[in-house]
């Protein structure tokens, strides 16, 4: 029943992580059921860098952007 299960997690999620996932663990010389399996061949989420932001956004930037003159640049309005 853990072969199929290990088999069913390939299918359903990314084979070579479960490929990775059964190395390391064959390697080991370590038991190990299904739960092990999924466990490492879960993708890990994306840490988030953290960010400082320093005083506030110009927003005029912006506005400026929505204002500039689409005729006289070569640009069909």
């Amino acid at each position: 029943m853990e072969y199929v299960r290990i088999l069913h997690l390939a299918s359903t999620t990314m084979e070579a992580n479960v490929d990775s996932a059964l190395s390391l663990l064959l390697e080991t010389g370590q038991p190990f059921d299904y739960g092990e399996v999924r466990e490492l061949a879960e993708p890990k989420p994306p840490q988030a860098p953290a960010l400082a932001l320093s005083g506030k956004p110009d927003l005029k930037i912006y506005d400026r952007l929505l204002t500039v003159n689409l005729t006289g640049s070569g640009v069909c309005a």
